[in-house]
């Protein structure tokens, strides 16, 4: 229930936007190696499960004829690799997740392998699925989910390159951006790397803000965290008043579950007949410099 009163007090004090009532649903691909997981078994659950998510939201993408935004990690969108077991230096704090000072080791669990032999870790496969069926747009989240604030700036940097030679080897340029961990930071460095536009977490004013030459757009509903089709309905009854901007973020396993894929589909079926526009984050980075 406090998902959804913030979600509607968010909303009823939002901006009116000249291309609202519109949505931005963007999913953040994750390879379960991208991480410091040590589990193995934990790993290649949480991988599987990911992959029938992923199946599950491009196959609504096409029957719905609806655009949805992948924020990729660059491990996820390979089909093969021989391991990127590396020590990340963490060099601030974050209690919220248990980050300390210190030497991290990541991608402990990668098996150096490829999408037939250990699927569970590699999605470049069903990333050309995506691409093919004009899914929307597939953009990054960093290649190795590094929390960006919390390492220096050559270690973010680098990270940012080696995701844009992931999402170069599907024929794409990077150009929207989402933070790992919804940790924001170092904005200075997108410019130069063609990012015009990122995304956030739930603390932000506006849905729309700007730093450094970069549209910010904040996060109103993560998963299915509100997961009764009546509250979906009053949100989209009042996005459609306000005539303003929702952003939605999800992750593939969300759509694991049969209830919550059924969930998912009536949600998008309901925004369609409201005459929501749907929105790739690069459309609405167009869509803010025509008003």
């Amino acid at each position: 229930m406090k998902a959804l009163v913030e979600v509607i007090t968010s909303l009823s004090f939002a901006k009116r936007y000249d291309f609202g009532p519109s949505i931005v649903i963007s999913f953040d691909v994750e390879s379960p190696a991208d991480s410091y997981i040590q589990d193995i078994n934990m790993a290649k659950d949480l991988g599987s499960r990911g992959r029938i998510g992923l199946a599950r939201l491009i196959e609504v993408a096409g029957d719905y004829e609806v655009p949805f935004t992948l924020f990729s990690t660059g491990h996820a969108l390979l089909k093969e690799c021989r391991g990127h077991k590396s020590v990340i230096t963490i060099i601030k704090r974050n209690k919220k997740y248990g980050f300390r000072a210190g030497e991290y080791v990541w991608h402990l669990v990668d098996p150096g392998s490829n999408y037939v032999e250990n699927p569970e870790f590699y999605y470049g496969d069903l990333i050309e699925e995506a691409v093919k069926s004009g899914i929307g747009e597939i953009a990054s989240h960093s290649f190795s989910h590094v929390p960006y604030p919390l390492v220096d700036d050559e270690v973010a940097e680098n990270d940012l390159k080696r995701s844009i030679g992931a999402l170069r080897l599907h024929g794409i340029e990077a150009f929207s951006f989402a933070f790992p961990f919804n940790l924001a930071g170092k904005f200075h460095i997108f410019q130069k790397h063609g990012i015009k536009i990122v995304r956030i977490g739930h603390r932000a004013l506006w849905a729309i803000s700007y730093r450094n030459g970069t549209v910010i757009v904040k996060t109103h509903i993560t998963d299915l965290s509100i997961n009764h089709l009546k509250h979906w309905k009053k949100i989209a009854d009042l996005l459609s008043k306000k005539k303003t901007l929702l952003s939605w973020y999800l992750h593939p396993v969300s759509l694991y579950d049969e209830n919550m894929f059924s969930l998912f589909k009536e949600i998008i079926k309901y925004f369609k007949n409201k005459e929501i526009t749907f929105l790739t984050f690069k459309e609405l980075y167009d869509a803010i410099r025509l008003t």
